[in-house]
Order: C-alpha cells, then sequence, then structure tokens
C-alpha cells in the first residue's frame, strides 16, 4: 500500500489521482531529506564496522573459551541490549553521556547504536565458531602458524559467513532505529527516520510515503546482498 501511494498524483493520499513519479523528484531534490539520508548512512556504516570488530572478537572468544562461571554473565550481558526496552536502553545512554560529558551528535548515536548491534554480531559469530569446534585452529598451529596467522588465515574466514549476517542486521539496526536516535542526535545530525517519524506525525503526503519507499528499498537491497555475499563467503 505504501509503495503503490508513492506513486499517487494526487495530494491526498487516500485518493488514486494517477499515476506519476514526482514525489520522487522532490525528496531527491529536498536538501533536509538528502541530509538526512547521508547522515543515517554514515552513522549505520560507522556502527557496522564497530559492531564487526567488536562482536567478532568477543565472539570468537567465547566459543573457544571454556564453559564456566562466567559464560552466564556473558551471556546475560550480550542479550540485555535485545531484550530490554528500547526506551530504556536510550535513556541509559543519554545519562551516562551527561555523566561522561560526551555530547550528543554523530559519535554519540554511534556508540549508541553500536552498543546495541554488536550484539547480533557476537552471538551469531559464537554460534558458528561453537558448531565449527576446534580442529581447523589446532590443525594451523600443529603446521607452524602463529596466533594471528590461525586468525587471520582461519578462524575469520571460517567465522565469515556469521560475520556477514551479523554485519547487516548490525546496518539494518542503526540505518532505521528511531528511539535511540532521538535521544542521541542534535539539530545537525538528524537521521532519515527521526524525518520520517516527525513528518508522520504533522500530515500524511504522497512525498513521505515516497520517502519511506526509499528506506523500503535500502532494506531490502541490504537483505539480498547478505544473501548473496553470506552464499558466497559460504561456498568458498
Amino acid at each position: 500500500m505504501l509503495i503503490g501511494l508513492s506513486f499517487n498524483a494526487s495530494r491526498s493520499i487516500y485518493t488514486w489521482g494517477g499515476f506519476t513519479t514526482q514525489w520522487y523528484g522532490q525528496v531527491f531534490a529536498n536538501s533536509v531529506y538528502m541530509g538526512a539520508f547521508g547522515t543515517s548512512l554514515w552513522i549505520a556504516i560507522l556502527t557496522t564496522a564497530l559492531s564487526i570488530v567488536l562482536g567478532t572478537l568477543a565472539g570468537i572468544a567465547v566459543a573457544r573459551r571454556a564453559a564456566g562461571r562466567f559464560s552466564l554473565f556473558w551471556d546475560a550481558l550480550v542479550l540485555l541490549p535485545l531484550i530490554i526496552p528500547e526506551i530504556i536502553e536510550a535513556l541509559s545512554i543519554i545519562l551516562f553521556y551527561n555523566v561522561v560529558g560526551i555530547p550528543n551528535g554523530v559519535l554519540a548515536t554511534v556508540l549508541g547504536h553500536t552498543v546495541f548491534s554488536v550484539s547480533f554480531v557476537a552471538l551469531i559469530v559464537r554460534a558458528r565458531m561453537a558448531d565449527l569446534g576446534k580442529s581447523y585452529e589446532e590443525a594451523s598451529m600443529v603446521l607452524g602458524a602463529n596466533r594471528i596467522e590461525t586468525f587471520t588465515r582461519v578462524l575469520f574466514p571460517l567465522a565469515a559467513p556469521a560475520v556477514v549476517a551479523g554485519a547487516f542486521l548490525a546496518f539494518a539496526a542503526s540505518f532505521d532505529d528511531v528511539v535511540k536516535s532521538s535521544f542521541t542526535t542534535d539539530a545537525f545530525t538528524r537521521t532519515l527516520p527521526i524525518i520520517v517519524f516527525s513528518a508522520s506525525r504533522k500530515v500524511l503526503t504522497p512525498g513521505l510515503n515516497a520517502l519511506a519507499t526509499l528506506m523500503v528499498v535500502i532494506s531490502f537491497t541490504a537483505a539480498i546482498l547478505r544473501g548473496l555475499v553470506e552464499r558466497k563467503a559460504t561456498s568458498a
């Protein structure tokens, strides 16, 4: 319904007035929309990069660590951002920023998104490495490779499908986030979901439908790329 009405020539989103693509032209010509899109994309890319590094290292480390009394604590720590209400998480983040003196902006938003998104990567990588066992890396060490070579040439390639899956989840979670972004952005770093949310509370327009459709296309494209890259990494 949303995608279909984004091509509606009528200014009323409830009355069909013919087919048109004029609203997409207005979206691309709108500097506010394009600026917010660039900000959202930049934040999502930085969040994904941090989530990949931290989540991959954490997932592999825990998968290779013998089960002990700290295993349950790690599980709870990683699952906590996925379980607690997002509004509570956002409130906790902004309170922490106020205490340590981190101002709102791109950095604050990236850190806030990473706290949530890193859980996707860590959990998926841990599950992947736990299923593979330690035989590959032990064989690498026996054949003379050091720990760095074993990680870069054995462990990371084995974890690649899980890293790819977690990366796209982290990207989508960051790009589409509204709640944490509302708490951590400032007037100069408004993201695209915030723009859509603010506009939808006023008057629904075909232009807003076109903007939302573009966001759907981006998310759908990310999902397709994730499947293609993961399939290639798995078959390699």
